[in-house]
């Protein structure tokens, strides 16, 4: 699998993670449990923080192929772009 792929599947998860905390602080603020609430919280804080963290690397990788693809279709360090796209 692509790494972008891989990436991209993390962030889903990430996603879904976040949406199902919110409905466990829901459930516990109604059950009066707030430092069960805070406790989600931060762990939704926890994960967009590795959503946008994910997803910078996701355009950087991207990036870094355009590059690649520009510099082989130049016909600049072809040995070298070949090697890294392989990887």
């Amino acid at each position: 699998m692509d790494v972008v792929k891989k990436i991209e599947l993390e962030i889903a998860l990430q996603k879904a993670c976040i949406e199902d905390l919110l409905v466990a602080v829901g459930v516990h603020n109604k059950r009066g449990e707030y430092h069960l609430a805070a406790e989600c919280g931060r762990k939704i804080k926890q994960a967009a923080n590795t959503i946008a963290r994910l997803e910078a690397h996701v355009l950087d990788h991207k990036n870094f192929e355009w590059l690649i693809q520009d510099l082989a279709r130049r016909g600049i360090l072809t040995k070298a772009v070949k090697r890294y796209v392989q990887v």
